[in-house]
């Protein structure tokens, strides 16, 4: 991740020779020095923010957490949840959650979920920065790298999406070097690559093979070739579609239609023209304020006077980004926010298109270039100094955000203290939104802390879908709990079987409706009240 030197500054001019010679080295150690050692330092800091608030609020992380500590147990035939769930490892989410497993024997499973993320934010920019240097592209450019990750798919924790970025990067990377010198062994890569990463996620693994495809169509030449170059992708393209049959086979939800839960959303309005810039920074409109940032950051490379890249295929990832940007559906399939986690790509692809110009590279060589070399270079280190600042901005925000978030949600350990472990539990969430982290569904999966620190079950439950690495087995799903995730009000004991569960968690800004739990079979006590969370307990039973 070490950024090279920045060579774009010359030299003063009018120095004199004697004084040239003491400092010019001085100040060179300096410029090469400095950009590297505050890129390192802010990536470090990158890696600290997952670790501010003990139950982050990643929205679906709590839910990958909870799949992370059933499939646990179930391979240690611990789990009291044998006859409800079963393992599927056919699933695009395999390495995901694999890779975290191993962390959950050296500690608490926020923790090991933390560990993946971290690395996998370093993985990313090391990747980043390593195909950069690759193509041989302006170091200075490497800031582009450093945000993106905590966007809209930080904040909705896609977790799975997430880990497998770096991966996708890497594998767009080998398909680059594939199609500029096609081989036999580098095909036999592409495809065991390839299929790595459809186990990491089945939609880097779409949008890394489109590159890849382009890439080749657009390096080789004749027509001939292109087709014999794109042999790898073909048990590619059949392995997709294989399992888009099967997963169609097995959806327990196919056909139906589930309150909230889109089956096909195109989303595109006015608001989608500048959506993907703004998800860069967050998962709302209060993250356009960095809209200028954005600018300065797609204008630097103009300002310093870089070039496209001689390989003009370089722009095959900025050209598959803007297609995911207008082209693709916000919802398919029952997959929400299928575009809009594409905004971490978006400034990656963008920086990977330039190379330095040789005016930049040729180092003191310029030195009597006079005021309008020194012009440009006030220029382009202040336009660098702007970028580090706005990502050092953007940092120091997000940890504000995230302290005030621990703070806000410190009750749900009451919570969680005056549990048992091993029972079953339904989550009402009523307010979804945290004022503390500007987040309009933090607290949507919070409960699901339960089931991944406790070894309970909590409805609704990632089990219900069909990617997951623990699922309902056949005929086991609740019928309810789905359309009670956005309407919690509508719950009916009977008609949602109340009886099964033991605990009821909700959070809700006021007391509930009287008598909402209201039955003829069971006794249900408030346990413990504290800030907008409530712990509700089912006993005498008749």
């Amino acid at each position: 991740m070490n950024m090279p030197a920045d060579r774009s500054a010359p030299a003063s001019a009018g120095i004199d020779a004697t004084s040239g010679h003491a400092l010019l080295p001085r100040a060179g150690r300096l410029v090469a020095i400095l950009p590297r050692v505050l890129f390192i330092v802010t990536v470090l800091y990158g890696g600290a923010l997952f670790w501010i608030a003990p139950r982050p609020p990643m929205v679906d992380v709590p839910q990958h957490a909870g799949q992370v500590m059933l499939l646990r147990d179930l391979l240690a035939h611990t789990s009291p949840w044998q006859n409800l769930v079963q393992i599927n490892l056919l699933t695009p989410y395999l390495v995901g959650y694999g890779l975290a497993l191993p962390f959950t024997f050296l500690m608490p499973i926020g923790a090991a979920l933390k560990c993946m993320l971290t690395l996998a934010y370093f993985a990313f920019v090391a990747v980043c920065v390593g195909y950069r240097r690759y193509l041989h592209g302006d170091a200075r450019l490497d800031w582009l790298f450093v945000p993106g990750f905590f966007g809209f798919a930080f904040v909705w924790g896609f977790y799975t999406f997430l880990v497998a970025a770096p991966l996708g990067i890497l594998f767009i990377w080998l398909t680059h070097a594939y199609a500029t010198a096609t081989s036999v062994r580098k095909g036999i890569g592409i495809l065991v690559a390839g299929t790595a990463l459809f186990f990491c996620h089945g939609l880097v693994f779409l949008f890394a093979n489109a590159i890849g495809v382009g890439f080749v169509l657009f390096k080789q030449k004749p027509f001939a070739r292109k087709v014999f170059a794109l042999a790898p992708f073909a048990p590619l393209g059949v392995l997709c579609i294989a399992y888009a049959l099967w997963s169609r086979a097995t959806d327990p939800l196919l056909g139906q239609t589930v309150p909230g839960i889109d089956v096909f959303k195109w989303g595109f309005d006015f608001q989608r023209l500048i959506a993907l810039p703004v998800y860069v920074w967050g998962m709302n409109k209060g993250a356009a304020v960095y809209l200028p940032l954005v600018a300065l950051m797609f204008a630097a490379p103009w300002l310093w006077r870089d070039r496209i890249n001689a390989d003009r295929s370089v722009v095959v990832p900025m050209l598959a980004v803007a297609f995911v940007w207008f082209l693709v559906p916000g919802t398919a399939l029952k997959t929400a926010y299928l575009y809009h986690r594409f905004a971490v790509f978006l400034l990656p692809a963008y920086a990977l298109m330039f190379c330095a110009s040789r005016s930049s590279t040729s180092g003191a060589g310029h030195a009597s270039s006079g005021y309008r070399s020194r012009a440009s270079m006030v220029l382009g280190v202040g336009v660098q100094a702007a970028i580090i600042a706005g990502c050092w901005i953007f940092f120091a925000n997000q940890t504000v955000r995230l302290h005030r978030f621990a703070i806000e949600n410190a009750p749900l350990d009451k919570l969680l203290s005056q549990t048992e472990p091993g029972q079953r539990a339904l989550s009402l969430i009523f307010d979804r939104a945290s004022p503390a982290f500007r987040s309009t569904a933090a607290y949507a999966h919070q409960s699901l802390w339960y089931q991944a620190e406790q070894h309970g079950f909590v409805d609704l439950n990632f089990a219900t879908f069909v990617p997951q690495i623990v699922r309902f087995r056949p005929g086991m799903m609740p019928l309810q709990p789905p359309a009670l995730e956005h309407d919690p009000g509508s719950f009916e004991w009977t008609k949602d079987n109340g009886r099964q569960y033991r605990y009821f968690f909700v959070h809700k800004i006021g007391p509930l409706p009287a008598n909402f739990f209201a039955n003829n079979e069971c006794d249900v006590a408030l346990v413990v009240q504290e800030a907008e969370w409530s712990l509700y307990e089912r006993r005498n039973c008749r």
